[in-house]
């Protein structure tokens, strides 16, 4: 199977071994083989934060897709890491449990959205969750508490460590269901409007820097990012920070965005940091520019107008 067949993203070739387990206890049993052997590995859910890579993959992938389980009993709510974030959602409006409705159409899986903690729409997973149950990369299974997990906008331990979300308990409370139902279809149809899933994405390519205040797809709006677009590869022509596939090949996306960094460096002096997760065999001259790091260097006046007219 490629990998491009469990990508969100489409991308993505062949790897050495492709491993599904199907409950927790599958889930450390397999992380203990794999330490015992030694192989590299790499975690996918549904790929909608990733970009992988099209070389073949010498080591092992574990994807979470068949770990897809919820488990309601009043307001506790217990859920694998493979359930997508719209099921999740909606197994909860069917409780009419409220504090879920902004993860319906949020695409990706829970682990992933807990690993990173995400947020939107004023909702963030770290209010909601109760405790996490990971697997290490040795196969022991762990508990933690939801305030020792999340460290801080989009960060959280497991960013850190070497330890796999497997499943996530929470404790919601009972809702209107109409409101709960509003929200949902809310949060669907501002997706839709954004035309989000015209193309293949991996959501936004770039985290927000919270100290220039400004939306990254903003500054990449305004550092005219379009330009980098080719025939396989899009900038969204609705969100500057989102990057449509129609074609392209891991590298040719990775290019793309690599140039948008640059761009908004270039007019602005933010070095800003990637949301999106690339994932296998990286080509030595590419790591070098993804990993690089540079001092931030507002241009304070340009920022300043951006922020007051936006323009």
């Amino acid at each position: 199977m490629l990998l491009k067949e469990l990508s969100y993203y489409k991308t993505g070739g062949t790897c050495h071994s492709l491993i599904q387990p199907q409950s927790v206890q599958e889930l450390a049993d397999a992380m203990g083989q794999i330490d015992k052997n030694q192989p590299r590995y790499f975690l996918l859910g549904a790929g909608s934060n990733s970009l992988i890579m099209d070389a073949h993959w010498p080591g092992a992938v574990i994807n979470f897709s068949k770990m897809n389980q919820v488990r309601i009993d009043q307001a506790k709510v217990i859920a694998e890491a493979g359930i997508d974030n719209s099921t999740f959602a909606t197994a909860c409006y069917d409780a009419s449990l409220a504090g879920a409705g902004w993860m319906y159409y949020m695409p990706g899986q829970l682990g992933a959205t807990v690993r990173m903690n995400a947020r939107c729409y004023g909702g963030e997973i770290s209010q909601i969750v109760d405790s996490v149950t990971v697997v290490t990369n040795k196969g022991v299974i762990k508990n933690y508490s939801g305030k020792e997990v999340f460290l801080g906008y989009k960060s959280t331990l497991f960013m850190s460590k070497a330890e796999i979300v497997a499943s996530v308990e929470f404790n919601l409370t009972k809702g209107d269901r109409a409101q709960i139902r509003q929200q949902m279809d809310s949060c669907r149809t501002d997706r839709e409007d954004k035309h989000q899933f015209l193309y293949p994405s991996c959501g936004c390519v770039f985290k927000n820097n919270y100290d220039v205040a400004i939306p990254s797809g903003l500054l990449l709006e305004h550092a005219d990012v379009r330009r980098f677009s080719t025939e396989q590869v899009e900038v969204s022509p609705y969100h500057a920070n989102f990057v449509f596939n129609k074609g392209a090949t891991a590298m040719q996306i990775l290019e793309v965005t690599l140039q948008m960094r640059e761009a908004v460096y270039q007019k602005y002096g933010v070095w800003l940091d990637y949301e999106m997760e690339v994932l296998g065999v990286i080509p030595d001259d590419l790591q070098k520019r993804l990993q690089e790091k540079r001092s931030q260097d507002f241009k304070q006046t340009d920022l300043a107008l951006l922020r007051t007219t936006g323009i």
